[in-house]
């Protein structure tokens, strides 16, 4: 469909702050019809509030929701919830450098090269042009590339500033959920109030801990590398706590694309003159002159980057037919190894996790259709998280011994009063049943008490964050 309509694409490209974001809303808010690709279901949440707030109805559809609006002239989505059939006049590609990722990047490659929109806007860092243009000559498309500059700049601080000496307006950057309830301990404890954003929190909460901050009732944000992707905060300065972070397999220095994303979000245009990054006084004793290091490179794209793709289910239905295959596992298998594809442009992803789940379902589910089975295959699951998995697998097998998932029997297990750890597990649950009763109408249900416990438990977290309380102190102590 893309390539039926004759695309036209521009780039709008340009460092954080620098107003691209702003500029692309304001062409969709002019559009008959459109629609908006977030990397997170919280961008998700705030498109839609820009454009309904321009006065354009706009549905909602993340993984786990799909909200509409009456007479819904756009619709606000993640990435990979992209609808690659019904044409629109404009659709907004938004952090497009994702395309980088080793684990999500597949997604935009596939928005890029299939939305069917008239109008594309790829909003990207400027490293990232050249790969997405190489990606668009694949598909016989040039693009325009529109350059945005930031209204100031970021200043390095040229001493470290110690955790006493925090003012209202500064951004504490860690690279842990740990690391960040332990600074948010150690500022309370000084008498000043602080929001705090991190990646196992629920975007509901992350929103309203942004809205804290950015109102005044919390002078300190303490964050994860999550504030680097495109949240708007009024921050004054961006204080980074390390400069090594863990990525899950190894502990290491900051990229220097991270380095620029994250030190990007200080100086907030029309609320501060200009913005600053530095380090704690706590932080590694040369922590300073790596981050001095790193923002006096350009960011670049990876050497001999190839985008990559995944299967949909086109692929996977064409494989288990021509090959006889029954086995999801063996499926994707046969994608992953012995699919030819154009190597001098695309890989496949990195699958491990799918491949992981699929061998899970063939076992505990194997009499499903292999349809079902490839969407099971696809859920947001931890692997690593043996309690997620557990709940998931029963739910699947459940379905296929009893065309029904059951009773969600772990909204019992907690409620808005327990620990911290274990509402952010329980959220986590309650999101996958979300997702899993979206794909399979009549299966999953109990909407009602599932969306009920997680508002509750979205209070009750949000009000362990507000308190003085420790929080990572009062866990270590249990």
């Amino acid at each position: 469909m893309a390539r039926r309509i004759g695309r036209r694409v521009t780039l709008f490209v340009g460092p954080p702050n620098s107003g691209k974001t702003h500029a692309a809303f304001e062409r969709l808010a002019r559009a008959e019809s459109g629609t908006y690709l977030a990397p997170l279901r919280l961008l998700a949440l705030e498109g839609r509030d820009r454009l309904e707030a321009r006065g354009v109805p706009c549905s909602l559809l993340t993984g786990e929701e799909h909200v509409p609006a009456p007479g819904a002239r756009a619709v606000s989505s993640t990435v990979e919830m992209l609808n690659t059939r019904d044409v629109v006049d404009v659709a907004v590609i938004d952090e497009a450098q994702m395309l980088f990722d080793a684990d999500r990047g597949w997604a935009w490659t596939q928005a890029i090269v299939g939305v069917p929109a008239y109008e594309v806007i790829v909003i990207c860092s400027a490293y990232a042009v050249e790969a997405i243009r190489r990606l668009l000559e694949v598909c016989d498309e040039p693009c325009e590339v529109q350059v945005f500059e930031r209204k100031q700049h970021v200043q390095l601080l040229r001493t470290p500033v110690p955790l006493g000496s925090l003012r209202k307006g500064d951004a504490v950057v860690a690279f842990s959920r740990r690391e960040v309830l332990m600074l948010r301990d150690r500022i309370a404890e000084k008498g000043m109030r602080v929001s705090v954003i991190y990646g196992a929190l629920p975007p509901e909460v992350r929103r309203r801990e942004a809205e804290r901050f950015a109102e005044g009732e919390a002078p300190v944000l303490v964050a994860t590398d999550a504030i680097g992707m495109g949240l708007n905060l009024p921050i004054r300065r961006v204080l980074f706590s390390t400069v090594v972070k863990f990525d899950g397999e190894k502990e290491r220095d900051l990229s220097v694309s991270e380095a620029h994303q994250i030190a990007g979000r200080a100086g907030r245009y029309g609320i501060h003159e200009e913005g600053h990054a530095g380090v704690l006084r706590e932080a590694e004793p040369d922590a300073l002159a790596v981050l001095k290091h790193l923002l006096a490179r350009e960011p670049k794209a990876p050497p001999g980057f190839k985008a990559r793709v995944a299967p949909n289910w086109w692929h996977v239905q064409t494989i288990a037919e021509r090959l006889g295959l029954h086995r999801l596992r063996q499926v994707l298998g046969v994608f992953m190894e012995r699919l030819e594809i154009d190597s001098s442009h695309f890989e496949v992803a990195s699958l491990e996790q799918m491949l992981e789940l699929a061998e899970h379902i063939d076992r505990v589910a194997g009499v499903l259709p292999l349809r079902d089975r490839f969407i099971y295959a696809q859920a947001p699951v931890d692997v690593d998280a043996p309690t997620q998995l557990e709940h998931f697998l029963t739910w699947a097998a459940q379905h296929a011994r009893n065309g029904s998932a059951g009773e969600p029997w772990f909204l019992d297990q907690v409620d808005e009063h327990s620990r911290l750890d274990r509402m952010e597990q329980a959220l986590r649950l309650c999101s996958l049943w979300l997702w899993l009763d979206l794909r399979f109408e009549g299966v999953y249900g109990h909407l009602e008490a599932v969306t009920g416990q997680r508002d509750a438990l979205n209070r009750g977290i949000e009000r362990q964050l507000k308190s003085r309380k420790p929080l990572w102190a009062t866990r270590r102590r249990r």
